[in-house]
């Protein structure tokens, strides 16, 4: 049973919704940070970076940065940027691209859920980045992006609310400059949030798609208030943490392709040799993404080559199965010497769409050693390795929708 509350989201104004809400500020480059600070008031950046006008400097992720946040957050709130709803509801969120659609819930999930294995994650978190989202969470008060979360489930009663609910004017309706169109209604009628809530009781797990870092750091935090508080009964806002959910065959998985810099020396013709122990080699006369498991993508000084493994020597685990794996197995660790991808500097992830004419070029030119293309990951490998509580190699999935930040905001 998942626990899914409806709550009173603190959201822009219909007329500055598309100007407040924001990609994730890790998303842009310098140059274009600077400028949205600059040329946009209203953007949900100027909270997460409350220094900007000022002058001002405090230490990154420190008490003092994340009081600024907090400040900045309520002057927002003071200067009519984003209000509170008055009542509590569920959020139907919709993101409509050039190459398809997602449409899911957003509401508050439980910690405990998480806690006890009915939030299922696929990735391992580190400890130091759990503490200082937590520390994050607890001075600046508030969820400002959802965790994504998905199900297994094909929920028919579910769908037909939601197009019911879609037949109504949205709250919101802008495309953003990404070509992205974003519609939001809210979900008052008492009826539709009962309704909800039920249909998620019936559910045995969710699984985290994107998010791990602050749904752990959500759960830090609940842990830690709960132990403060002698009067906790477990329904506090900090015992739950903001998601949106969406099922699970609609999520768009992209691989993130792997990207040998010049550090490591790789002479073409040796290297193929020793590849063509493991794989069947064939030269091709241009880029190749595979469409296959157990079968790569690479890109040396002079070419491309299709890599197809020969002999599976999986240990009977989802996780054994994955390309991720396999490509280190076989390839990074043993021939490449890469043995933490986490840290080695000598190799790079490029998501899907990434500028691929440039990487070729660095090949040809000596500033990047190889390129290695990957098949993407499927749900249900996604699912089989979180319910075996395995975890995935770092970088292996990109996972769609991409949500703003800003857009719905749950106070803690």
């Amino acid at each position: 049973m998942i626990n899914l509350i409806p709550f009173k989201a603190v959201r822009p104004p219909r007329e500055k919704v598309h100007l407040v809400a924001s990609r994730s500020y890790v998303s842009y480059t310098p140059g274009a940070l600077s400028r949205k600070l600059s040329e946009n008031p209203y953007s949900f950046i100027h909270i997460i970076n409350p220094e900007f006008s000022t002058g001002e400097r405090t230490k990154k992720n420190s008490p003092e940065r994340f009081k600024k946040v907090r400040k900045r957050y309520l002057d927002f709130i003071h200067h009519g940027f984003i209000e509170s709803d008055s009542t509590s509801g569920f959020y139907l969120y919709s993101q409509s691209t050039p190459k398809g659609s997602f449409t899911g819930i957003i509401g508050g999930v439980s910690t405990l859920d998480y806690r006890s294995g009915k939030i299922k994650k696929h990735e391992q978190t580190l400890t130091k980045r759990e503490e200082m989202f937590c520390d994050y969470l607890e001075i600046c008060g508030f969820n400002a992006e959802p965790v994504l979360l998905s199900y297994r489930e094909e929920l028919s009663s579910l769908e037909a609310l939601f197009a019911t609910i879609k037949l109504e004017r949205p709250e919101y309706e802008f495309t953003t400059t990404d070509k992205l169109t974003h519609r939001l209604w809210t979900v008052k009628n008492e009826s539709d949030i009962e309704r909800i809530k039920t249909v998620f009781q019936k559910i045995d797990c969710l699984y985290i798609a994107d998010g791990h870092h602050r749904m752990a750091s959500s759960s830090l935090l609940a842990e830690k208030r709960a132990n403060q508080n002698r009067k906790h009964h477990g329904k506090e806002d900090y015992n739950f943490t903001m998601a949106m959910i969406i099922q699970g065959e609609s999520l768009r998985i992209s691989p993130f392709h792997r990207v040998i810099t010049k550090d490591i020396e790789i002479h073409p013709d040796s290297f193929i040799d020793q590849l063509s122990l493991k794989f069947e080699i064939r030269k091709l006369d241009g880029p190749h993404y595979p469409s296959g498991k157990r079968e790569f993508g690479l890109r040396l000084k002079g070419g491309w080559y299709s890599l197809k493994l020969r002999d599976f020597e999986g240990d009977g685990t989802a996780v054994s199965h994955l390309d991720a794996v396999i490509l280190t197995k076989t390839i990074l660790k043993p021939i490449l010497n890469i043995k933490d991808q986490k840290r080695d500097k000598r190799i790079q992830f490029v998501p899907e769409g990434g500028d691929f004419d440039q990487i070729e070029k660095k090949i040809e030119s000596g500033q990047c050693s190889a390129l290695f293309t990957l098949c993407p990951v499927s749900s249900q490998e996604l699912y089989d390795i979180s319910d075996e509580g395995s975890t995935m190699p770092p970088k292996t999935t990109y996972i769609e929708p991409k949500l703003r930040s800003g857009l719905t905001i749950m106070n803690l």
